[in-house]
């Protein structure tokens, strides 16, 4: 069976984290410590990508 349809990247391109070299320093990530996609000069709490998603799922599930 032929997987490739279920490639999301090309081979040899560049991953989200590839494009933020060499641009601003970002804010690490409150609860990981991951890169976020915020500046450092961001005020408030700055989450990565999976912890925002993580948290939306917390607060929409808490009804």
């Amino acid at each position: 069976m032929d997987d490739s349809y279920c490639e999301t990247t090309p081979s040899g391109a560049a991953g989200p984290e590839d494009g933020r070299k060499g641009g601003p320093p970002y804010a690490a990530c409150v609860q990981c410590q991951e890169p976020t996609e915020y500046p450092e000069s961001t005020k408030g709490i700055t989450l990565c990508p999976v912890c925002e998603w993580r948290e939306a799922e917390r607060t929409a599930c808490s009804g």
